[in-house]
Order: C-alpha cells, then sequence, then structure tokens
C-alpha cells in the first residue's frame, strides 16, 4: 500500500473506532436510562386509557391491552389490610404466568395511591436477572397492577458491547479492501501527473490521458495547458536562441569584410602602394559599416519605441512611397502595375503612419533588388475587416524556407553583393513593425515569383 493508502487507512481506522467507542460509552451511560424512560412512556400509555375506560369496559379490554402493549394488568378490591392485597395480587400474577421472588407494596405506598396518587416500583428479580416494572392506580375502588418484566439491561449491553466490538473488526478489515481500491484509483492518476511533471522538469513536455471526472482530471488538464504552453516557448526560445547564433555570426561576418578591407588598405597607404584608390574604398567600406549600424539601431528602436497610432487612409501613403522609387524605377526599367479596389483605397487603418511608410518602403526597396522579371505587382483589396496589401515580384532561385526570409541579414544572394542585397535587415525591420501592430503578414514562393501579403485591420481606433 502506498502513503496516500496508508495515511487514508489510518485515518478511516481512527474515524470508525471513534465511532464505535462513542457508541459504546452512549449504550453503557444512556441505554438503561433510556430503556426505562421508554418503560415509563409506555405504562403511561396504558395508564391514561385504562383512567379514561368505565369499570365496565376496562375489564372488558384488559386482554387487548396486555396483548397490544405486552405487558400484565391485574387488579384487586381495595383491601382491609395491606397482607391481604399483596396476596391477592401475587396470585392473579401467578394464574397469568408471572412468578416473582420480590413483591410487596408497603402500607405507605398503598396510602399515595388511595389518596389518588400513581406509585411506580421496580422489583428487583435476583437470580432470575429481570425486574418487574410496576405502577399501581385505584379505579373505582379497586387497585390496579399493571406491569411489564424487563430482562437485566448489564447482560445486554454487554452484549451489544461484544457486537460492536466484532463489528468493528469486520468494518475495519472490509475498510482495508475499500482503502486499497480507493487509493489505487486516486494514487494511479496522481503517480502520472507527478511523473508527467518530472518529465516536464527534464524538458520532456509530456501529456496525460486522465479522465476522472472530478478534480484530478481538471488539474490534468491544467498539467497538460502548462506543458503545451511551455514546449511551444521552449521551441520558441530555442528558435531564438539559434537566431541570436546566427545573428551574431551574421553580423560579425558584416563587421568584419570591411574592417579587414580597411585595415588591409591602411597598411599599403603606410607602405606606399596608394595608387589614389584606396582612401576612396576606405571610405565606402566605412559607410558600409555605419549603414549597417544605423539599421541595428533602428531595428533596436522601433522594437522599444511606443507607437504613435492615428487613424489615416493607407493609399495615399503607398503612392507617395512609390513616388520616390519612381526615378529608381525608370532607370533600372522596372514597370510598377498597381491594383487598387475604390473600397479599398477608400478604406482607412489605425495605425502608426510613420512605421507603416518604412514597411512600404522596405517591400518596395526589397522588390527592386530581387525582381527579375522587371516587373513588381502590387494590389489593395478589402478582406472583411482587413485590407490586405499584396506584392508580387519575380525571383531567380528558389527559397528553401520561407520563413527564413523575415530573419536579419538573411539575403538571396549567395554572394552577398552590397550592390544587390543590402544589409538583410529590411525585412526584419517590416517583421518587427507588423508585430507591432498585431497584424498578420506571410510570404509565399509560387514558382518564379515571391509574394508578400500583409492583412491591416480596418479603422481599428478605440475611438472610433
Amino acid at each position: 500500500m502506498n502513503k496516500l493508502g496508508r495515511k487514508l487507512f489510518v485515518s478511516i481506522s481512527l474515524a470508525i473506532v471513534f465511532i464505535f467507542v462513542i457508541l459504546a460509552i452512549l449504550a453503557n451511560v444512556f441505554l438503561p436510562k433510556y430503556y426505562i424512560f421508554k418503560t415509563k412512556e409506555k405504562l403511561g400509555q396504558v395508564t391514561e386509557s385504562i383512567e379514561q375506560m368505565p369499570m365496565k369496559k376496562f375489564l372488558a379490554a384488559l386482554p387487548q391491552l396486555e396483548a397490544k402493549y405486552n405487558l400484565t394488568i391485574v387488579y384487586a378490591a381495595m383491601p382491609g389490610n395491606v397482607n391481604q392485597l399483596n396476596e391477592a395480587l401475587l396470585q392473579q400474577l401467578s394464574n397469568k404466568r408471572v412468578t416473582l421472588n420480590k413483591f410487596w407494596i408497603t402500607s405507605e405506598s398503598l396510602a399515595k395511591v388511595q389518596a389518588g396518587h400513581q406509585v411506580n416500583k421496580i422489583y428487583d428479580q435476583g437470580k432470575l436477572k429481570s425486574s418487574f416494572y410496576a405502577r399501581f392506580i385505584q379505579k373505582d375502588h379497586n387497585i390496579v397492577l399493571i406491569g411489564l418484566s424487563m430482562a437485566y439491561l448489564h447482560d445486554t449491553i454487554q452484549i451489544m458491547n461484544e457486537f460492536i466490538l466484532y463489528l468493528g473488526i469486520i468494518s475495519i478489515l472490509i475498510m482495508v479492501v475499500i482503502v486499497w481500491i480507493l487509493s489505487y484509483r486516486i494514487t494511479r492518476p496522481l503517480q502520472e501527473l507527478g511523473e508527467a511533471a518530472k518529465e516536464i522538469s527534464e524538458l520532456k513536455f509530456k501529456q496525460v490521458h486522465i479522465h476522472t471526472g472530478d478534480e484530478i482530471e481538471e488539474l490534468a488538464v491544467s498539467i497538460n495547458t502548462m506543458s503545451h504552453k511551455l514546449h511551444t516557448a521552449h521551441q520558441d526560445l530555442t528558435r531564438k536562441n539559434q537566431s541570436l547564433k546566427l545573428f551574431m555570426s551574421d553580423i560579425t561576418h558584416e563587421l568584419k569584410t570591411p574592417i579587414s578591407l580597411i585595415q588591409a588598405y591602411a597598411e599599403g597607404m603606410k607602405d606606399g602602394l596608394d595608387d589614389g584608390s584606396y582612401t576612396d574604398t576606405i571610405l565606402r567600406q566605412t559607410d558600409s559599416i555605419t549603414r549597417l549600424i544605423d539599421e541595428l539601431l533602428n531595428v533596436a528602436k522601433i522594437e522599444q519605441n511606443a507607437l504613435e497610432r492615428t487613424v489615416f487612409s493607407f493609399s495615399p501613403l503607398f503612392h507617395a512611397c512609390a513616388e520616390k522609387f519612381e526615378i529608381k524605377l525608370q532607370s533600372k526599367q522596372i514597370s510598377l502595375l498597381i491594383q487598387e479596389e475604390p473600397a479599398a483605397a477608400a478604406s482607412l487603418i489605425y495605425a502608426d503612419p510613420d512605421k507603416i511608410r518604412i514597411v512600404v518602403n522596405n517591400l518596395l526597396s526589397n522588390a527592386m533588388k530581387y525582381t527579375t522579371n522587371q516587373q513588381i505587382e502590387i494590389s489593395l483589396q478589402l478582406r472583411g475587416e482587413e485590407l490586405l496589401f499584396h506584392m508580387k515580384n519575380g525571383i531567380e532561385q528558389m527559397i528553401d524556407d520561407i520563413h527564413k526570409i523575415w530573419e536579419p541579414f538573411y539575403v538571396l544572394e549567395q554572394s552577398r553583393s552590397k550592390e544587390i542585397s543590402g544589409t538583410g535587415l529590411g525585412l526584419a525591420i517590416v517583421k518587427a513593425i507588423l508585430d507591432q501592430h498585431e497584424y498578420r503578414y506571410e510570404a509565399a514562393v509560387d514558382g518564379q515569383h515571391i509574394h508578400f501579403y500583409v492583412y491591416m485591420k480596418i479603422n481599428n481606433s478605440p475611438t472610433a
């Protein structure tokens, strides 16, 4: 038996023993008094019936009264002396097969009865191990005796105590079986929960299947929920740690390359090898480092700064951004195709316009760098309570894991040419801003095209 089973056994055993001890004490202390009380109550009912009956009716009803209340009723005429009365009553009792070793009504008791009082007497019969409870009343110049034989309560109580003892022992034996069954049913799911909790502490996020229909099942559901959330959080933390390691590796690479070039060209200038281009190269590399640091600071600011939301129309903001890219688009001979639904163009959103402007600029800049079909397609559509901004452009190579495109320093160009790929932080900034706004977004590849989808909540203002 497990620990819980032993605790249940001891607790219930003590409770049963306590109950039976109380029963034994109550039986020994109160049972005799209660027995006499009930006897008096029965004699009182018979006495009341007899007193209300005429003598003739009483004599006719006497057998029925004895049978109904299981007692003995005798009577005798008012005697000249006490001895005659006692002999007459004893004779009638003997006729009714009631043999008494000790019976006698005294002159004082007789006087009380003659005065209209009821007299109660208990006659101990000694070796017969019984008592005779007698009540004397007067009725029409007759003395009526109402008697009831009572067994010795001492023997009855002793038998009852033995019965209580045997009953207690049997109850404890039965309880052992019941406690074992209950403890198994209770502790089995608890042990399973304990094992699950231990595995969760070892980062093994186990799910338990317990159906008890009580608080244990509710606890199991809570542990399953906790396990699922911890598993999700652990996976997210692991992914973030991996991203951090990759980020540190990438930023080290991004900084090491221009620093190495600066060092090499500086040493060449020191050795007199400068052909007039070393200074320009060093300046370009320092500009690259400055641009990288500025982008990193922008990412940090975007994640830390609070949003300054306002209600505005997205369409004019988008067209203003597109106009700034018009010269670059023409120089690269890239066509920008825009399709707007009238309802979408008139829709308002509740957002930070400066940060949404950064999102649009970064997406347009990214499309210009990587498009392979010299075409960028953009559409604005309504999707229920959301405004869908969709951008599509051609790509040269397939992307194995499209989700990595949002990670810092992820670039499509394997050569990592800065003229083409830039710092690799543009889409990471887009992701940070959209996460701040709690907007849905996704990227998908369809053959030789890449699609970007941004879902903005329409007029999501607390005051709207």
